[in-house]
């Protein structure tokens, strides 16, 4: 709910905010499979809309999801989320 005006705040005052953030990693294996979003809905039966709001970090999808996703990929699925970890 409160999403949208945080992510407006932040932008207008330039605050570096967590929650712009990339969380996965999903568009750059799938670019490195050179295989297509739409590919990866159809493997796992999602709509495309959905895993392009995946590939922009708009939304994630749950943990099975994103286990079946790394499977269709054939990665490890620590492969497809980004290091919390600073470096």
């Amino acid at each position: 709910m409160y999403l949208p005006i945080i992510s407006y705040l932040c932008v207008k005052h330039q605050y570096i905010c967590p929650m712009t953030k990339d969380i996965n990693r999903i568009k750059v294996v799938l670019v490195e499979k050179k295989k297509t979003g739409k590919w990866l809905a159809e493997q796992i039966g999602k709509d495309p809309a959905t895993v392009s709001k995946w590939c922009t970090n708009t939304s994630q999808p749950d943990l099975r999801t994103l286990i079946e996703i790394a499977s269709c990929l054939q990665v490890d699925i620590k492969e497809l989320i980004n290091s919390t970890k600073e470096v």
